[in-house]
């Protein structure tokens, strides 16, 4: 912020962060911005979020680019977090929440799959890689509806959780039974390596060939960032393995 933008530190009033300097023009928000993140602190309601996100947006207004329409950089968020800690604040309980909701869908998968592994959740990293997608969604050309940012937020780890969901189907059939369920007898007869004597295993299969296994790592990339439903793992999963397995594979 330039220096022609600062006025006189805040007075506190009774919540939120005092002592940065803002435009007198955007006092009006940075109090709704403060009176939201009391009221979040002492009942934890996520509605109390969305009022923060709403005074947050017109803050941003307020500060950010003069053009009007253009979208935030990175850059100047992550200042912005840092100049107004009411605004950084915001960010990382958003942030906080989101990948709540994350490791529990996770820790589901993972329970449903029967693995013995932890359960992932957000690095710090990722972390901040939320905070900035919560940021830019206060930036003039954010839509208006939550799905493109409920998109982005499962984009933030869907690479690392699909290597890591693949590394665990490489341990054994126990994962591939409980993933294809009904489907599995079908899908591990056709696309598994097989001896005179037996079939291999579908875990067998993408330890030891590399194109499955990147196969079903980026088909389960894309159903982590579409949203992970259960009821359409298995498909997905078969899916990834048509398209790499050739009828040569098989004999």
């Amino acid at each position: 912020m330039s220096d022609e933008h600062r006025s006189e530190p805040d007075t506190p009033d009774g919540g939120g962060a005092a002592g940065h300097a803002l435009p007198s023009e955007a006092a009006p928000q940075l109090r709704q911005l403060q009176g939201a993140l009391r009221s979040y602190r002492s009942s934890g309601r996520q509605v109390e979020l969305e009022a923060g996100f709403v005074a947050a947006s017109a803050l941003v207004a307020e500060l950010g680019p003069p053009s009007h329409g253009q979208r935030p950089e990175l850059e100047q968020m992550r200042r912005l977090a840092r100049e107004v800690p009411e605004f950084g604040e915001l960010l990382s309980a958003a942030a906080g929440e989101a990948e709540s909701a994350v490791r529990s869908g996770i820790g589901r998968l993972w329970e449903a799959l029967g693995l013995r592994s932890p359960s992932p959740c957000w690095t710090p990293a990722e972390l901040e890689a939320a905070r900035m997608v919560f940021a830019c969604a206060c930036g003039p050309e954010a839509t208006s509806g939550g799905e493109r940012l409920q998109t982005s937020l499962r984009q933030v780890a869907a690479n690392r959780f699909a290597g890591l969901l693949c590394m665990e189907l490489t341990t054994g059939e126990q994962p591939w039974l409980r993933a294809l369920a009904d489907r599995y007898g079908s899908v591990r007869h056709r696309y598994a390596r097989r001896t005179p004597w037996r079939s291999r295993g579908l875990a067998e299969l993408i330890r030891s060939d590399e194109t499955a296994r990147l196969a079903v790592a980026k088909r389960l990339e894309r159903w982590i960032a579409a949203g992970g439903q259960p009821a359409t793992l298995a498909g997905e999963l078969e899916a990834a393995l048509v398209h790499c397995r050739t009828p040569s594979h098989f004999a």
